[in-house]
């Protein structure tokens, strides 16, 4: 390549860099700077904003079906005792003579009746019942079983309801409705009716027709019992209110205003002496009225009557393992299922003299009350 050329080709080279150069810098000139660079902060906001938002609705975009709002007493219902189990008059539809006295008998008034509360269409529990646990009273002469039910809208089964009245004479009957939102209707007419029929009887046990009793145990402890005004169950403390209109325990400021429930005892099942029963039904009459029964029986009003409520593990309100040493050493277990009953008993039966090594507190009930606080009486 001669020097012409070269220098052409070095004149060319440079020119076409100055051009660049020119045609960058006129190009820089026209460009807008971005909002990020120009205004940092506010995308930064904007940003936090909009992940903000999308937490706060995450809850609602994943929220299922809750099903119907929970059933309560609506504030302008009444809550008074007196209008609605009507202590001065007769409500009782069906009665048994359990706790009457007769000539023949030699043992007239039971030193334990067991007051199972079921409801009208229930037969088939009551049956299994009967077939079952109820069966011991056969052999344990001091103590009764019978069965508490209100009455139905439009009186389905009413006739069958008469029927087995009739055959097993063990039908207690009062007139209300029988519904889960009259629970605590349902008690309050327990109480009238045993503080009304059974005043030499000296225990009372309420117990849901879906529990299995042990009433050998029952006995011994009620034999054993020392204390007077007696109230014991599975006990429950440090309970909060339920503020989820969706759940079936909801309940709302105007029933409930405090932080927590007073102690109670599963409703499940739990046991009175007669002293007891007397007091709290009494006190039920000038007290408001609550719809969640355990609360306002064992826990309410017994806080008011100053009785404090006491914790056996041989009361429970969860399944226990279908075990029959187990069984042999409770005294009560919830959601037992119906071919079941009978099965229980007949284990417990031909393992009637078969030694059980005496089981630990654990294994008879593993949850307990915790650290229970008590105001001072």
């Amino acid at each position: 390549m001669d020097l012409g050329n070269a220098l052409g080709y070095t004149s060319i080279r440079n020119g076409s860099r100055n051009r660049s150069r020119t045609s960058s810098a006129s190009t820089s000139d026209f460009i807008v700077e971005s909002p990020g660079k120009k205004y940092p902060r506010l995308l930064v906001l904007l940003l936090a904003l909009c992940i903000f938002c999308f937490i706060s609705w995450l809850p609602f975009l994943a929220e299922k079906n809750k099903g119907p709002l929970a059933f309560v007493w609506p504030v302008n219902q009444s809550r008074n005792a007196r209008e609605l189990i009507l202590p001065d008059k007769r409500t009782t539809i069906l009665t048994p003579d359990v706790c009457r006295a007769s000539n023949n008998s030699k043992e007239a008034h039971p030193f334990l009746l067991v007051i199972v509360c079921s409801s009208v269409p229930n037969f088939e529990a009551r049956y299994s019942i009967r077939e079952s646990w109820a069966k011991e009273t056969e052999a344990l002469k001091k103590v009764k079983v019978v069965f508490l039910v209100g009455t139905e809208v439009n009186d389905t089964h009413q006739e069958q309801i008469l029927s087995e009245s009739e055959q097993y004479g063990d039908i207690i009957q009062e007139s209300f409705i029988d519904t889960y939102a009259n629970l605590t209707v349902k008690s309050l007419f327990l109480l009238k009716w045993f503080n009304t029929h059974c005043d030499k009887t000296q225990y009372v046990m309420k117990a849901d027709d879906d529990m299995y009793i042990n009433l050998d145990r029952l006995y011994a402890t009620v034999q054993a019992n020392k204390r007077p005004n007696l109230l014991m169950g599975s006990l429950i403390c440090n309970a909060i209110p339920i503020k989820d209109p969706y759940n079936k325990w909801y309940v709302p400021q105007y029933m409930f205003a405090g932080k927590r429930y007073p102690n109670y005892l599963s409703g499940t099942s739990y046991l009175m002496a007669t002293t007891t029963v007397a007091k709290l039904y009494n006190a039920s009459l000038d007290t408001p009225m609550f719809h969640l029964e355990d609360i306002f029986v064992t826990g309410m009003l017994s806080a008011r009557v100053r009785i404090r409520p006491v914790d056996n593990i041989g009361f429970s309100y969860v399944r226990r393992k279908l075990n029959s040493c187990l069984f042999k050493q409770s005294i009560s277990t919830h959601k037992v299922k119906l071919i079941e009953m009978k099965a229980i008993h007949e284990k417990l039966l031909t393992s009637k003299n078969q030694d059980c090594p005496k089981l630990k507190s654990r294994l008879l009930r593993d949850y307990g009350p915790g650290k229970c606080s008590w105001p001072k009486i």
